[in-house]
């Protein structure tokens, strides 16, 4: 039994480590977003900073990209949060109450002790309901090598169950908190608060916000933290309807802007819920409070749903760029990619006006296009595969509907969102081998999604610019996914 028991740990071993260690093509691989080494990434969690380093644990199968599998965490780490270094595993599903996912969670520091805080899944089969998900504890001291807690799971939610998942734990003067996604009889979305003074014991304290019946059956993912005078509580409805242009993705993410009451447990809604990216390729939130005093936000640069040809190619899923958050005195949120990006640019493509029908190819598939042009006139930018010229992405701004709508021909078609310049039409565009992201004027509206172009990519405008900006990637340096 002995030499059985020692054969399927040798195995076990020698599976993760070809898991981890298989080649990766590099056609749809980012050159500087975040993505798994191989296999699947979906929801970041545990996004911290510790030991003087940003932490990003993620949602990850080591052994195929073919789907999610049964959730680990994956972890990466960095000093500036643009050039990531992988590390091992931090979490497998190895307890009874983790066995068929450690899902998504949170990180927070405490007298140097790195915390971790996650749902354990348990899968059942035949049985009503079919799941249990409790919340659970882990710790590092050295970020790496990453323990569980003894006496988990520390919350069993049993009047909670089945979908009881994803916290989020932060201190507040003296006191713990904690909120959780909830179903409420499984067709309304609510965030749990709960309340603890040592990290172990929880009290459930409060539903801190439930859906008025338009917010969808269950609420992933919540954040809350506080920008000048709000409370911004930020999180991933699923099974909103679509209305217009609006809610068009088959689960969203946004947020509601309030005041929170830590000792009652009390949240004031102060607006209407917003979507924060009107990309189709934007879920599962994290947030951060950085060394400089920054929110930084992250999320999973990709979408339930769709099947995207990267699968095959040994690497699925990837991140934003990271984004500091800002708020308008409306309580809406400004996004703007983080300073740290200007780090990893490289040689000057193009820079000044520019004339209609201007065609650039990108080095590498890859770099930041920055656009300034007239407001009062509509404008277009192609993004075009160089392999298949009916494979492309056009971005368009209508200047009399005041909308920018991105069409990617393939997939599930376009996505549009009502925005007006200020002073002149300014666009931020970011371009990575499968991925897009466009920050219109300061970031008051942002789109992130997945375009797979097989060959080199060319941009065209289709307007004149009188300032026209494009810029390589320095492949020269370190870049994310270097182990």
């Amino acid at each position: 039994m002995t030499e059985i028991i020692f054969k399927i740990i040798i195995i076990t071993l020698l599976f993760y480590k070809s898991a981890t260690t298989t080649a990766v093509k590099d056609r749809f691989y980012p050159r500087y977003h975040l993505a798994p080494p191989f296999g699947w990434m979906n929801d970041p969690n545990g996004f911290c900073y510790y030991q003087n380093e940003y932490h990003l644990f993620y949602q990850y199968n080591p052994f195929s990209s073919e789907s999610a599998g049964v959730a680990h965490w994956g972890h990466a780490v960095s000093t500036n949060l643009v050039t990531w270094k992988h590390l091992p595993i931090a979490m497998k599903p190895d307890q009874s109450y983790d066995k068929t996912g450690v899902f998504s969670g949170s990180g927070i520091v405490v007298n140097d002790i790195l915390y971790l805080f996650y749902t354990g899944n348990v899968n059942f089969e035949d049985q009503i309901p079919d799941r249990k998900q409790v919340q659970a504890m882990a710790y590092t001291t050295d970020g790496i090598n990453v323990i569980k807690y003894d006496g988990n799971p520390i919350i069993n939610g049993t009047k909670f169950q089945p979908d009881f998942r994803d916290p989020k734990v932060w201190k507040h003067h003296n006191d713990f908190y904690m909120i959780l996604g909830h179903s409420l009889n499984n067709n309304t979305g609510e965030v749990l608060l709960y309340e603890s003074k040592n990290l172990i014991d929880w009290k459930h304290k409060s539903v801190l916000l439930r859906s008025n019946g338009s917010l969808g059956y269950m609420w992933e993912c919540p954040d809350i933290f506080k920008l000048k005078d709000y409370y911004v509580l930020l999180f991933s409805p699923q099974g909103i309807q679509p209305q217009g242009d609006k809610y068009r993705n088959i689960y969203q993410t946004g947020y509601i802007s309030g005041y929170l009451d830590h000792k009652s447990g009390y949240f004031k809604p102060l607006s209407e819920f917003y979507q924060i990216d009107e990309g189709s390729d934007f879920y599962a939130t994290q947030t951060m409070l950085d060394k400089k005093g920054r929110r930084i936000m992250i999320a999973w640069m990709d979408t339930w749903g769709e099947e995207y040809p990267e699968r095959a190619d040994g690497s699925a899923g990837q991140m934003t760029l990271p984004r500091e958050l800002f708020i308008t005195p409306e309580g809406q949120i400004i996004q703007k990619p983080i300073d740290e990006l200007d780090e990893i640019l490289g040689e000057i493509i193009y820079s000044g006006k520019a004339q209609k029908g201007l065609n650039i190819t990108l080095p590498d598939k890859s770099g930041k296009i920055v656009i300034r042009a007239p407001k009062v006139a509509n404008f277009s930018l192609h993004v075009q595969d160089a392999s298949n010229s009916s494979n492309e992405v056009l971005i368009h701004y209508d200047y009399e509907k005041q909308r920018v709508t991105v069409n990617r021909q393939s997939y599930d078609g376009l996505r549009r969102a009502h925005w007006s310049p200020k002073g002149e039409l300014k666009w931020v565009v970011f371009i990575d081998a499968s991925s897009i992201e466009l920050f219109c004027g300061e970031g008051e509206v942002t789109f992130s999604f997945r375009v797979f172009l097989y060959g080199d990519i060319i941009v065209t405008l289709e307007n004149d610019a009188y300032h026209y900006h494009v810029q390589a990637i320095n492949r020269s340096i370190p870049l994310p996914n270097s182990t």
